[in-house]
């Protein structure tokens, strides 16, 4: 009797071991402060604004084994890095940010066109909604930050430009053609929630004129109907949807728009414990594969903690608080880990290129950055919160 019970109890004990190292990996959240974080934002703005051109564009991305830079370009990706700058400084009131920030800015600036009664950025033949989106967004932050009324016709114009891509539907048209000076019938992954974002922030801004509303209906379409007509196998985890609802005026936030919050926080959730059992080495490695793109990893970073920040004012998901500020805290752990530091860089060929940076199978980039600085934006309060509560 006693032998079988010992053999039972080993094939336990072996099973809970094999379960444990080879199908749910034990999650890894490196302890990490308030001061960690705000270097590691610190080391990040060096890295992107320390790139910068002087026609206000940013380092593009880099190749380390290869010591060579990518001189592609992205005029989304270019929003996206300006609008974080501008995340950046509504945090910290760093007047060098916003500097930096206006001339990423007026870059996108010079390529203004009006047409009607709308305005939009077309730096190439075509209009992108993402692109403008994003900087709308950009502009709004700037406007919320410093009180600068300057921009204000523009933005109002560029909010135009959205709202006449978005169909009865909800779902947003992600160009607009520049040879039929027309919308060009054809769906983005980002460029919808990109465009509902900014329409959230303006609203904001420029309350009862529409702006508001015309985001919640394109929520509900991401909420409800994109997946099956934009055919997506499953549900999209948009950070920029989860933005969008979480800056809607409080008079706008249905219960279906909450329950969307929630399954996106869902969404979120999975894939942050997902990446905190990433080693990248041994069996590991078969089973999770590398640590993941920083892009990727910033992106559900930042989604959550605009979720975070919902949940704070939002009663219908204030359970979700605790789960999502130990979801943020382990995220900024394992990402402030994972970036290289002055003195890893300090033997490399080019140390501006590397330090305060986060590389993927040797490869970092613009957007890497981007995501990543805006979730450890998230992340800061957080920290801040639970260590003066000690």
């Amino acid at each position: 009797m006693r032998r079988r019970v010992a053999l039972h109890l080993s094939v336990l004990i072996v099973g809970a071991a094999v379960v444990r190292v080879g199908v749910v990996p034990a999650e890894v959240c490196p302890a990490v402060t308030a001061a960690d974080v705000s270097d590691s934002i610190d080391a990040t703005l060096g890295w992107l604004i320390g790139g910068m051109a002087d026609d206000g564009t940013y380092t593009y991305g880099y190749h380390r084994e290869q010591d060579r830079v990518n001189t592609s370009y992205n005029n989304a990706r270019h929003g996206g890095v300006t609008m974080s700058l501008y995340q950046t400084f509504a945090i910290s009131g760093d007047r060098a940010v916003l500097a930096a920030a206006d001339r990423g800015l007026a870059h996108s600036l010079a390529s203004i066109v009006e047409h009607d009664d709308w305005m939009a950025w077309q730096p190439g033949r075509d209009i992108e909604v993402g692109a403008n989106g994003l900087l709308l967004a950009a502009l709004a932050l700037r406007r919320a930050a410093t009180g600068d009324p300057v921009h204000d016709q523009l933005m109002q114009a560029m909010g135009r430009f959205l709202m006449m891509q978005q169909q009865s539907d909800g779902s947003v048209f992600a160009s607009w053609d520049g040879s039929d000076q027309q919308p060009r019938p054809v769906f983005g992954p980002f460029a919808t929630g990109e465009a509902a974002w900014a329409l959230a922030l303006l609203d904001r801004e420029f309350p009862g004129e529409g702006f508001g509303e015309a985001a919640s209906r394109t929520v509900d379409y991401m909420g409800n109907d994109r997946n099956l007509t934009e055919g997506y196998l499953t549900s999209l985890p948009d950070h920029w949807a989860a933005y969008t609802v979480s800056d809607l005026d409080s008079d706008l936030l249905t219960d279906d728009r909450v329950a969307y919050a929630r399954r996106l926080a869902g969404y979120f959730g999975i894939r942050l414990r997902f990446e905190a059992q990433r080693r990248g080495t041994g069996l590991n490695l078969w089973l999770r594969w590398y640590p993941g793109p920083p892009a990727g990893v910033g992106t559900a970073g930042e989604g959550i903690g605009a979720l975070h920040r919902l949940s704070l004012r939002e009663p219908r998901l204030a359970d979700l608080t605790a789960q999502i500020e130990e979801r943020l805290v382990c995220t900024a752990g394992f990402m402030v880990q994972r970036q290289v530091s002055p003195e890893e860089a300090s033997v490399a060929a080019e140390p501006a290129l590397q330090a305060g940076a986060w590389f993927y199978r040797g490869y970092t980039q613009m957007d890497g950055q981007q995501h990543v600085l805006s979730a450890l934006l998230a992340a800061l309060p957080v920290l801040q919160a639970m260590e003066e509560d000690r």
